[in-house]
């Protein structure tokens, strides 16, 4: 393989990385949302940077790992380390929130995670640096086909009674 191709192909994965993030974040066309919306929680800067976490880690692995010396030579294009920190902070900027429907969760204008996907919620306080966040984990329920994913919401302490009083109604 072509040395520049090899160094094309890493940008992409730096590419890919930040648009996977992008999407969480903000979906330009995605279809309306079902039902009527009842709550919406806004993400503050920890909730946001939880959100993302897995992305971001693995991103500034990625980043570290090709900008090394030991590699001999560099498995991306110059500048797209900067490329990534900068998208990466711009991703990390944007606003985000949970919109609760009558029918499921979503964060900002995505698809929505439908409630009958689950079936009880728990509620974790956060600890130490996190006091400020709480994470409720929806657990999935079962089906013939397998189990659906748990699914966590990273929320602020504030917004914590108003998700829980609408979770009781709707998870079941």
């Amino acid at each position: 393989m072509n040395p520049d191709s090899f160094r094309l192909l890493g940008s992409a994965v730096v590419s890919f990385l930040l648009s996977y993030m992008l999407m969480k974040a903000w979906l330009p066309f995605a279809p309306k949302r079902p039902g009527e919306v009842l709550l919406q929680a806004p993400l503050g800067f920890l909730q946001r940077v939880l959100v993302h976490r897995t992305q971001a880690m693995l991103l500034m692995a990625y980043v570290v790992i090709g900008s090394s010396p030991f590699l001999g030579s560099r498995i991306f294009i110059e500048g797209t380390e900067f490329i990534a920190v900068g998208g990466l902070v711009l991703i990390l900027m944007l606003p985000l929130r949970y919109v609760f429907t009558d029918r499921g969760v979503a964060i900002n204008n995505g698809v929505p995670r439908l409630y009958r996907q689950f079936r009880r919620f728990d509620v974790r306080p956060g600890k130490r640096w996190l006091a400020s966040n709480v994470t409720v984990v929806l657990r999935g329920r079962k089906t013939d086909r397998g189990t659906h994913p748990s699914y966590p919401l990273f929320l602020p302490v504030t917004a914590r009674d108003e998700v829980v009083r609408l979770l009781k109604r709707h998870v079941r």
